[in-house]
């Protein structure tokens, strides 16, 4: 693994390269909110072991080691940020097949991107989204309790949510990971998702929305990662 800084309109964020021999197929990371590239690197590991392939993740701007205050941010400016990241990916490895990983807001950040560009495959975590405006809020003044408890479970909301919309031109292959017990991203809102992309599902029993792998069994942990991984690999 090799630690990296990518640049962006008048700063850089830091990145980690996992390089494999294979760098014809390489996943991108979008990492949930608040969290950092380092809480990748286990299931980055165990992908690589399924699929051969590189990985990138890096830290947004506000999270890990990339700057300025997290509330001081918007969601505008994290995308920016992916949009950077993956053309600076493509630009290096033109030939490779990019697919991406988008946990919770990573995946909120990931759907925004099928509109802007075209890669091979979504798997998508327990993917958020949040109303429209919010996109252009400072990270702040988003009132996060009420997204989380009201604005996805609105099924209504949901099945008009520009975001949403976009799926239709995604023209690769989508899996949605669900999370049985997940307290933050309800079924409202994966089922949204699923619609949307008439995505394929791994339904992850027994599963909070963190990750938690103190709390589950070996064999949980494996199928979890068996399931993303062999949805990556497949041809």
């Amino acid at each position: 693994m090799k630690t990296i800084k990518i640049p962006c309109p008048g700063y850089e964020v830091v990145a980690d390269w996992y390089e494999t021999d294979d760098t014809k197929n390489i996943i991108l990371f979008l990492i949930g909110w608040t969290s950092n590239r380092a809480k990748y690197k286990p299931l980055i590991e165990a992908l690589q072991a399924i699929t051969g392939y590189s990985a990138l993740v890096f830290d947004y701007s506000g999270h890990g080691d990339s700057p300025f205050d997290i509330g001081e941010t918007r969601p505008a400016q994290q995308f920016l940020e992916v949009i950077c990241v993956f053309d600076q990916l493509k630009a290096r490895h033109p030939d490779a097949a990019i697919s991406i990983v988008g946990t919770n807001y990573g995946g909120f950040l990931a759907t925004q991107l099928t509109k802007y560009r075209q890669f091979d495959k979504l798997a998508l975590r327990v993917p958020a989204i949040y109303k429209p405006s919010d996109f252009y809020t400072l990270n702040k003044d988003i009132d996060r309790e009420w997204t989380n408890k009201v604005f996805r479970k609105d099924v209504e909301a949901l099945a008009k949510h520009p975001l949403l919309a976009r799926a239709s031109s995604f023209k690769g292959r989508t899996l949605v990971v669900v999370h049985e017990n997940d307290e933050l991203v309800p079924k409202e809102t994966t089922d949204a998702f699923i619609k949307a992309f008439g995505a394929e599902t791994y339904l992850a029993k027994g599963f909070t929305h963190d990750f938690d792998p103190v709390s589950k069994s070996p064999e949980q942990i494996k199928e979890y990662q068996a399931a993303i991984g062999h949805f990556l690999a497949a041809h």
